[in-house]
């Protein structure tokens, strides 16, 4: 079949002196979703391999004709595709499933929200599996991409449990000590897997993390290793690289000046002030006169982030937490959806070497999608469908 080229209108950085304009075309095969992993993965079965198994059980990854995302032809562009969540989120007060929420407590008396669905009196316990989602910078489970998902996994044929781990101060959890959460501080993630799998100690675990989150969950799994309590793992829209991630979206670019950077720093700044008196009674001093100006990621990271965890400054946080650096050891299944028109995750950031070589990872890699976004239609996103067939062949094999 010919190529049927369809021009889509982009954004990317130009550099210091501003943005450009560019100019994609979409083809049949743009479309189609493309692989990249270890010449032969691991088994998880003890018979098929990795690939295997998503070749013949995640059609949305490997089908030839089920195995594409389309970009609906009303958010054509990356920054049409990441911004339409906002959109819905602000002005539609979505709530596709419904929560309970159980709160735990950690040993340094921090609080975390779990946010279970379906509620305990619609799934009462048992032993199904359950699928464990992070929601990526200052979310929670009320984001549309979160909600989606679940949506996806609780219904026919899956029926999975799944629980949102809502961080400290996020999403309506209360600050119970001065720290907040970053993108790797994996020991509180650790603790919330601890308590799912002593209340299921029968049931299988998967973890999703997007954005921030995957960072987070990336990282976890690869500190675990071996002995790590997920049967898989699955990475959304991952920064990989927290410090080149951050550049990107600071790049002086008319689009990053006026929407990535100000709504980002805009969702940290909320977390801030809600939790502004529980910080500054903690150990920690800090300067509110420059975190009152904080207009840039790197700011709040060097002003806030930082301090409170006893990084020298950003830079230091970004090297100890980016997660590219733990995935060489990661030993479970580990399937990572990531797209090249990303304008907060830029492709460039993707260690395809380490897909190369690790054989417990698979990237599935797109032309289209932005960053969370994935809309094939104002009302449809594609990720949940192989989200949800990666999760039921990894269950049905492990």
């Amino acid at each position: 079949m010919p190529p049927n080229p369809v021009v889509t209108a982009g954004v990317v950085a130009a550099g210091a002196a501003g943005a450009a304009t560019f100019i994609r075309k979409r083809t049949v095969d743009s479309s189609q979703v493309h692989l990249l992993h270890a010449p032969q993965t691991a088994t998880i079965d003890g018979k098929r391999s990795i690939v295997d198994i998503i070749e013949s059980e995640c059609p949305s990854l490997a089908d030839p004709e089920k195995g594409r995302f389309v970009p609906s032809a009303l958010l054509p562009t990356a920054d049409l595709q990441t911004c339409y969540n906002g959109v819905k989120e602000r002005f539609g007060r979505t709530r596709l499933v419904e929560y309970e929420r159980e709160l735990i407590t950690t040993e340094d008396a921090g609080t975390i929200g779990l946010d279970w669905s379906p509620p305990f009196e619609q799934m009462p316990e048992d032993d199904r599996p359950i699928v464990i989602l992070s929601h990526g910078l200052s979310g929670g489970s009320q984001e549309i991409y979160v909600q989606k998902t679940i949506a996806q996994l609780t219904q026919k044929p899956y029926g999975f449990r799944t629980v949102v781990v809502n961080y400290r101060g996020c999403a309506g959890v209360k600050l119970t000590t001065h720290v907040l959460y970053n993108g790797g501080f994996t020991s509180d993630y650790g603790f919330a897997v601890d308590h799912i799998k002593a209340r299921f100690p029968k049931s299988k675990l998967i973890g999703i993390g997007y954005s921030l989150g995957a960072n987070l969950i990336t990282k976890y799994a690869g500190e675990q290793g071996e002995n790590c309590p997920l049967s898989a793992a699955i990475s959304v829209c991952n920064p990989y690289d927290l410090a080149a991630s951050t550049d990107a979206i600071e790049l002086p670019t008319f689009r990053n000046k006026y929407l990535y950077t100000p709504a980002m720093v805009l969702g940290l700044m909320h977390i801030y002030r809600r939790h502004r008196k529980m910080m500054e009674a903690g150990p920690v001093s800090l300067d509110s006169e420059a975190i009152g100006k904080i207009k840039r990621i790197r700011q709040f990271d060097d002003l806030i982030t930082s301090r409170v965890f006893g990084y020298k400054d950003s830079d230091d946080y970004y090297t100890q937490c980016s997660c590219a650096q733990f995935m060489p050891s990661i030993r479970i299944p580990y399937l990572a959806i990531s797209s090249l028109d990303d304008p907060v995750c830029p492709e460039n950031i993707i260690p395809r070497d380490t897909f190369r070589s690790n054989p417990y990872l698979v990237l599935a890699l797109t032309d289209f999608g932005g960053h969370l976004g994935y809309h094939e239609s104002l009302t449809a996103s594609w990720y949940p469908r192989p989200i949800a067939e990666f999760c039921k062949a990894i269950f049905d094999h492990t």
